[in-house]
């Protein structure tokens, strides 16, 4: 599929379903690999920046519609700035180097004006529908979407090619939990977290420790009564804090207690879930894709639709670090659309990921971690192999050598760790600054 010939005839149409970190590295690829490009940018809130733009809100906002944010006032990135850079795209060296939300925001935004990329955005557009249109040689997409503030409103466009960037931290994941209806305190997902000070006095479960959960757990320690953490980890940290008591997961709920799987149970007034999110694309037409177990199908590499190689999916990948493996990734998907990076044939691409799920299946994975990439040095690999493919350099090696360190610090002191500031000192270097 050679998308950008008789480019001459008429300026090819591309949209962007996101203006989030995928979809903003999207544009800016897109912008700079063509001019002969018509591209627009849907996005859903009224500022691009993706779940960086904090709300207080959580449920729906004013105009009805649910509110995607999952930020929380005290949050600082888990990860050093060092890890989270658009390559070519510097954060100001005076900041240190775990930042909070407004300066990754602040950034986000610095990065649309940098590179011009606000003009292609037409915020508070929320999309409704993408379906294919079969025209004579290749498929194209109508997209019907409306501003949310006339919801009853509806506009059509067709577009000659799609990439989805609409992230993957909206649509919460809440357990199935027994008699979680009876229990007559709070629940709430991680999601919903906003304010600390909510849970003054209160004696508080958190279920799921990955590292929002830590996270919060730890927060809301400083007000609590008692904090329950609840997982089924197999090591915690050494220095996760004493005074949080550990349990295993909730098995079920009373109407003033949750009890846990080894048949203990605790008075709690509230229950926090940090049980992560479900893949949710409510626009795409039925059937164009399935999210059974987690895995997002059918896709190439995680990223081109196999039977709609005009439709990308951007960002699908989880726990990676995501602003340079996203910035890399949209810019093979651009590389894709055009045919730089060459597709195989539709079987060849089913195989190859069938192949790829079996493989972790039989590594004893469990089904739902098809698209996790926080194990190993998965993320590394999948960032060659995509750079192979495109003819483009992968991330730098000190990236992999700078998440392991930072990976085990954070391990070894769960307090601290987000006040050490590193600096990349080369392309296989780093330095800690104030160990």
């Amino acid at each position: 599929s050679h998308f950008r010939e008789n480019m001459a005839s008429e300026k090819k149409r591309i949209a962007v379903i996101g203006a989030g970190p995928a979809g903003l590295c999207t544009l800016k690829h897109l912008s700079q690999s063509s001019e002969d490009y018509e591209i627009v940018a849907f996005e859903r809130n009224f500022w691009p920046g993706g779940l960086w733009v904090y709300t207080d809100m959580t449920g729906s906002d004013e105009y009805g519609v649910p509110i995607h944010s999952a930020m929380y006032k005290k949050l600082k990135t888990n990860l050093p700035k060092e890890l989270q850079e658009f390559p070519g795209f510097q954060y100001p060296k005076e900041w240190k180097s775990y930042i909070s939300r407004k300066q990754c925001l602040q950034y986000l935004n610095e990065f649309t004006d940098h590179y011009d990329l606000r003009k292609y955005i037409k915020t508070n557009m929320l999309v409704r529908e993408v379906s294919p249109v079969n025209t004579t040689d290749q498929v194209r997409w109508n997209i019907i979407y409306s501003d949310i503030r006339k919801l009853g409103e509806t506009t059509q466009e067709v577009f000659d090619a799609v990439f989805v960037c609409n992230g993957h931290d909206s649509k919460p994941n809440i357990p199935d939990i027994a008699d979680m209806d009876k229990f007559c305190g709070k629940i709430l997902h991680s999601r919903d977290y906003r304010h600390v000070e909510s849970f003054a006095n209160q004696r508080v479960a958190v279920l799921g420790m990955h590292y929002s959960g830590e996270d919060i757990a730890i927060q809301v320690s400083t007000q609590a009564k008692r904090v329950y953490a609840c997982h089924r980890r197999k090591t915690m940290s050494p220095s996760f804090p004493d005074d949080i008591i550990q349990k295993p997961s909730i098995v079920r709920m009373t109407e003033t207690t949750a009890v846990f799987t080894d048949g203990t149970e605790a008075e709690v007034d509230s229950v926090i879930f940090c049980t992560g999110y479900k893949y949710s694309f409510p626009f795409l037409q039925e059937g164009l894709i399935s999210t059974e177990n987690e895995r997002v199908t059918p896709l190439y590499k995680h990223m081109v639709h196999i039977d709609y190689p005009n439709l990308i999916f951007v960002g699908i990948p989880k726990q990676w670090n995501h602003f340079p493996q996203i910035h890399n990734q949209s810019k093979v998907a651009v590389a894709a659309l055009e045919g730089r990076a060459p597709l195989p044939s539709k079987e060849e691409m089913k195989r190859e990921s069938d192949q790829e799920y079996q493989d972790l299946l039989d590594a004893g994975k469990p089904k739902t971690y098809y698209h996790f990439f926080g194990d190993e040095d998965r993320q590394w690999r999948f960032n060659k192999e995509l750079a192979e493919w495109a003819g483009i350099e992968p991330l730098p090696p000190v990236m992999e050598k700078l998440n392991d360190y930072v990976m085990l610090e954070r391990f070894n002191n769960l307090l601290g760790f987000n006040s050490i500031d590193y600096q990349v000192t080369g392309p296989d270097s780093f330095k800690v600054l104030n160990k």
